[in-house]
């Protein structure tokens, strides 16, 4: 419409470049667009603006709504499942009024573990739910049912839950069902998962790549070798470097195997005469054989130290150290785990070594170790919690909670399994003391996890500071609520 096209170039222009005239509006708005133009009292920017009004209603009043004789619309096929209670569907309104996608999440797994679905007026906020928080996708898929399938046709975020099987999802999938379905199926289905990503790596894009290096991660083992030898051919740097990392962490792996050639050698035990020599004790020596291969260079091992505490010569030790896996050093040195970690502690390039020790017992998530590391180090190391058993976990967090509550919550709320009684209280005890730090969000976020009881105690933890109280009072009340709702969904899915 060429009139409109005129009032839209005065808009970019400026009115004072050109204003809109008769010969710019169709014959039927020409008594009108008179009237305005006449007015004394308006100045020309309001002309113009009545002039686009009127213009643009005639425009949309003249338009016909858009014909396609092939619609069709099928209906959703019928359930198989039955759907979920009265009482569970009013706990999922409360869930929505009170934005916790935890809560959510606990609900449908409920609701999964029942195999009940979603009533259909929910659908679409469970589905607009889902758009925005991926986690939330395999669960919704299995508590949509096929309404919530045939709603996916329509909205292209919603399709996530589709019901195709692994293959179909690995193969025509979004990037993140497909990282979805590959983490899943590395579990149960290895040998597959290994094919899917073998026979697709050349059509993978870089960052692609890194994405399901970066999976294969939390399952690497030796039948990946072969797999990831092949990448240091690849063009892409990052990608290589991820490779090998990877390798590095693979007990077996030809780089690995190098790495602990060289330790052989280089850290042994030795006998030294004690006091007057009337006695002899064993010590750790730290020396490298004369001549290093010139390929342990290549494989990212730095020559020069870039640490003041240790020498160019054990800094090598020590990055040698970050990728053997810790059980090597009970066939070198002939002790426990527990007996080694002391060894070290007693010795004074041993003290120094004792990081690489740990960061060995991440790379290879060696669970023996990182236990005998809490028994017998005279450091408490966080980052270890994870590898621990649930009760390991609890024992030790309590254990060393006043000294490094920060650290213990980082990994506290990472977990799966609900909080201890002891361990909420020590949370709660803390967080009550810091509200600023830790607010009503906070629990919002971590209420999957605390366990029931943490409800009936809340006043004993309220700040002795009056500006505090209140504020802790307000998140208290909040606690309260989620954990009645979080109750409810369990009552509601065992009637």
């Amino acid at each position: 419409m060429q009139s409109w096209d005129n009032i839209i170039n005065t808009a970019m222009l400026g009115t004072d470049k050109k204003m809109p005239d008769n010969r710019d509006m169709p014959e039927e708005l020409a008594g009108a667009f008179a009237l305005i133009q006449s007015n004394e009292v308006a100045d020309k920017e309001e002309k113009f603006l009545q002039s686009a009004a009127l213009l643009y209603n005639y425009k949309q009043c003249g338009l016909m709504p858009v014909k396609k004789e092939t619609v069709t619309l099928t209906a959703a096929l019928p359930e198989t499942k039955p759907w979920c209670s009265n009482f569970s569907t009013q706990v999922l309104k409360d869930i929505f009024f009170e934005e916790s996608i935890p809560l959510l999440l606990f609900w449908l797994k409920h609701c999964q573990a029942a195999g009940q679905l979603v009533k259909p007026e929910l659908l679409p906020a469970v589905l607009a739910a889902g758009a925005d928080n991926k986690k939330l996708q395999p669960y919704i898929a299995a508590c949509t049912g096929n309404r919530g399938e045939w709603l996916g046709n329509f909205n292209e975020a919603w399709n996530f839950s589709k019901q195709q099987s692994a293959a179909e999802q690995w193969h025509t999938g979004t990037p993140e069902q497909r990282k979805a379905v590959l983490k899943e199926t590395r579990i149960t289905d290895p040998v597959v998962a290994n094919e899917w990503l073998q026979q697709s790596w050349t059509q993978e894009d870089a960052a692609s790549k890194l994405a399901f290096l970066e999976i294969l991660s939390d399952t690497i083992n030796s039948e990946d070798i072969p797999f990831l030898e092949k990448l240091s051919t690849e063009k892409s740097k990052k990608v290589k470097e991820v490779a090998l990392s990877l390798l590095k962490c693979i007990p077996g792996s030809p780089v690995v195997v190098q790495y602990q050639q060289l330790l052989k050698e280089t850290v042994v035990l030795k006998k030294e005469k004690a006091l007057l020599g009337l006695s002899s004790k064993t010590v750790l020596q730290w020396q490298l054989p004369a001549a290093i291969p010139g390929e342990t260079f290549k494989t990212g091992i730095e020559k020069l130290s870039s640490t003041k505490d240790l020498s160019d010569e054990h800094f090598i030790i020590y990055q040698l150290m970050q990728h053997v896996p810790p059980p090597f050093w009970e066939q070198q040195l002939d002790g426990s785990p527990g007996q080694i970690i002391e060894l070290f502690q007693t010795d004074t390039t041993g003290k120094k070594m004792l990081f690489a020790l740990l960061t060995a017992i991440k790379n290879f998530k060696d669970k023996e170790w990182a236990l005998a590391m809490m028994q017998h180090s005279e450091v408490f190391y966080a980052d270890l919690l994870p590898l621990l058993s649930p009760a390991q976990q609890e024992l030790y967090s309590n254990r060393f909670f006043e000294q490094h509550a920060e650290s213990i919550i980082q990994y506290a709320v990472q977990r799966q399994d609900e909080w201890g009684d002891e361990l909420a209280k020590n949370i709660l005890g803390y967080t009550a003391k810091n509200t600023y730090q830790y607010p009503r969000s906070f629990y919002n976020q971590h209420i999957h996890l605390l366990p029931q009881t943490a409800g009936q105690e809340l006043e004993k933890f309220s700040p002795t500071e009056t500006y505090m109280q209140n504020m802790w009072s307000n998140t208290s009340e909040y606690i309260v609520k989620l954990l009645h709702i979080k109750s409810q969904i369990i009552q509601s899915f065992n009637q």
